[in-house]
């Protein structure tokens, strides 16, 4: 599609949790925006808990991973929460849907001038959704969603 970067989706289920989530309910969602390039600096140790995922396609073409924001934020059903992003990157998060124990997310990332790209997941509480694609000068930013209950994080 004209104007829009390529981006790779990535659902990632390390947890199968069987949280009942009730609508209206809030959830807390972690975001963190990661830096991928090949200057041979290994993963930031605060990325441990995803080191095998950074480890397989699409990932594995990168041998640094450094972790350059992590925001919580308080979700509520169909409600879009501003994210904090590097420059020139603009983007949303939304809790569309609570489907049992998957959450239904949108992840909006807009690069100045261009389309938003809306990236669609489901996702168990605890269990990461990565997306990576969008270039920078040294590799690509992967962004990281993982949402939990009650402010616990299933690591």
């Amino acid at each position: 599609m004209k104007g829009r970067l390529p981006i790779v989706a990535v659902l990632l289920a390390l947890f199968t949790g069987t949280v009942d989530v009730r609508a209206g309910e809030s959830v807390r969602c972690e975001i963190l925006t990661i830096q991928a390039s090949n200057t041979g600096q290994g993963i930031d140790p605060a990325l441990r808990a995803h080191r095998s995922l950074f480890l397989q396609a699409p990932f594995s073409s990168y041998n640094t991973f450094r972790l350059v924001n992590r925001h919580i934020h308080t979700m509520a059903l169909g409600v879009h929460k501003s994210l904090t992003l590097p420059p020139s990157l603009t983007g949303s998060l939304r809790l569309n849907r609570i489907d049992g124990a998957k959450l239904d997310l949108t992840l909006t990332l807009t690069r100045q001038g261009r389309e938003p790209i809306r990236i669609n997941g489901k996702a168990s509480p605890g269990s990461p959704f990565f997306a990576a694609g969008l270039k920078n000068t040294q590799g690509v930013w992967i962004f990281g969603v993982v949402c939990h209950r009650d402010g616990i994080v299933h690591h």
